[in-house]
């Protein structure tokens, strides 16, 4: 108010000079003075733009260590630039603390014993902690496709693999070789697709799983083989001595012992029936380990439940058992084995079959389910409303060879199970006393 009052002071003054007297110079002067006036003027409204630029430039260049005079100055601007730095302190505790997050969650990535490498569309290289370094060997890595010298089958991997996707890629180190399991996830940020992937060298797990699957697989032939063999040739021992012993009477003259040629014929007998079953283990086992691959075609769960059903409901009904199946409310098709999914159906109702058989009212329901959250294509369950399966028994019933039946082979469960991994689906089992049993398998 005050920069007006002398503005128009001034302004009067040069009128009065101009047409009341002849005074040039103090005109000049006094023009002078009103245009410094009207500048200081001007440059004191346009000060609030000035200073919001400058701080809004700030902002926009991160730069929250410039200060506004709240005291000493204008008392007009001292609420601006008070809430001016403010804004500035809430901006830069903003930033101390995403860079504290940023290296917090550094130090994690670096810390975890996994590979992590992320990069957008372009390929460029956003994150590489120093796992994935040395398993890559690449000290520092900005765009992918720089991976091509070291491994085509990896860089296309790491291109192609989709969202929770999962691959393997055998890289060759020298003179070392590395099984590198590849998960990827994609997520979209501020407007950009960025790929997540994890590195992971399986090779030492591979190897020692193996190690651990050949040590089972001999401790259970070892075990077989030692139990049908051990009797054998205890019987082959007897059966020797008593035929040495009718040898050597028959050269005295005796005659013939009728009970020890009975003894002899029980103990052939025996023998052969237990070469037999040691011949059908080897076969069973033979043909676990020789699972042909599925042979893959269009089938439709509902049609295959159905001709289950069929094949099943005389042995249902001859036992006096109900069968009940229940198809999805819409057909579903998948790539599949038909002969190979329905095997393992026939197994898990036969099972159920046999497990209800002294229930009141025995019962056994086929269910499948269609597409729940996209988490899978098909669900099928097999339910009996048997004694249930005790804790023990459950932890083992996948173990080749493990049986519980007289008469069990042991491997109808490892069957299905392998089966199952083929197609790329799972098998799992939910019991508890007093039943009832489910058989769940998932496509």
């Amino acid at each position: 108010m005050l920069q007006v009052v002398l503005a128009m002071l001034s302004m009067v003054a040069l009128l009065v000079v101009l047409f009341r007297t002849d005074w040039y110079v103090t005109a000049f002067c006094i023009g002078v003075l009103l245009a410094l006036q009207l500048y200081a003027l001007i440059h004191f409204v346009e000060r609030t733009n000035r200073d919001i630029t400058s701080f809004i430039e700030s902002i926009r260049h991160s730069d929250f260590t410039q200060r506004f005079p709240e005291k000493g100055g204008n008392p007009t601007f001292s609420h601006l630039y008070k809430s001016f730095n403010e804004i500035s302190d809430s901006f830069l505790k903003i930033k101390a603390e995403k860079q504290a997050h940023y290296l917090y969650l550094q130090a994690i990535v670096e810390h975890i014993g996994i590979g992590i490498l992320s990069f957008d569309a372009d390929g460029n290289v956003m994150l590489l902690n120093h796992v994935a370094k040395e398993l890559l060997q690449q000290p520092h890595l900005t765009n992918i496709k720089a991976l091509d010298r070291i491994s085509t089958q990896l860089l296309d991997v790491l291109q192609k693999v989709g969202n929770n996707e999962k691959a393997l890629v055998t890289l060759h180190h020298n003179h070392d070789q590395l099984l590198l399991s590849v998960h990827a996830t994609v997520l979209v940020s501020q407007g950009k697709s960025i790929k997540i992937v994890s590195l992971h060298n399986i090779q030492a797990e591979l190897e020692e799983q193996e190690v651990q699957t050949w040590q089972k697989m001999i401790r259970v032939l070892t075990h077989e083989i030692m139990n049908s063999m051990t009797p054998v040739i205890s019987l082959t021992s007897t059966v020797a001595s008593i035929l040495e012993d009718e040898m050597a009477a028959r050269k005295v003259g005796e005659p013939i012992n009728e009970e020890a040629l009975e003894d002899i014929q029980d103990g052939l007998k025996t023998i052969e029936r237990r070469t037999t079953g040691m011949l059908h283990f080897v076969k069973n086992y033979r043909r676990l380990m020789r699972l042909p691959l599925p042979e893959l075609q269009e089938v439709s769960i509902n049609e295959l439940l159905r001709d289950v059903h069929t094949l099943m409901k005389p042995d249902f009904e001859k036992e006096n058992i109900q069968l009940a199946v229940y198809l999805a409310p819409s057909d579903i098709t998948l790539q599949a084995d038909p002969e190979q999914l329905e095997q393992v159906l026939i197994n898990l109702i036969k099972n159920a079959n046999e497990a209800c058989r002294q229930s009141t009212d025995p019962r056994v329901e086929v269910i499948a389910y269609g597409d729940e959250n996209h988490k899978f294509n098909v669900r099928i369950e097999v339910r009996d409303n048997g004694p249930g399966i005790p804790d023990e028994v459950l932890d083992r019933l996948f173990i080749p060879f493990y049986t519980t039946k007289k008469q069990g082979s042991g491997i109808g469960l490892s069957l299905s199970k392998q089966i199952m991994r083929q197609h790329g689906g799972s098998i799992r089992v939910n019991s508890k006393a007093g039943g009832p049993t489910v058989f769940t398998l998932q496509l």
